[in-house]
């Protein structure tokens, strides 16, 4: 997350994606193999379902329960959120 916003690298170049993934230790050409193979592929698909169902409408959407904040800049939204007395 921090080479697309902090950074502003470009996470749609498939060098870029292995390079992260080795940088954090992974080995990057193997992990974008496995994201290219169907049951990755499939599992995006029902997740992405699974959000839209939800009301998700843009990225990146972090939800505490039913509640949903959009945006990096309602972290600390959320972080009241967790912290509000029940």
């Amino acid at each position: 997350m921090r080479a697309y916003w902090e950074r502003d690298e470009d996470i749609s170049d498939r060098e870029v994606l292995a390079s992260i993934a080795s940088s954090a230790g992974f080995d990057g050409a193997r992990l974008l193999e496995v994201a290219d193979a169907n049951p990755a592929r499939d599992e995006l698909a029902a997740l992405t379902a699974g959000a839209v169902a939800r009301g998700v409408f843009g990225a990146p959407t972090f939800f505490v329960g039913d509640e949903m904040f959009w945006g990096k800049d309602r972290l600390d939204f959320v972080e009241r959120w967790l912290k509000r007395p029940e």
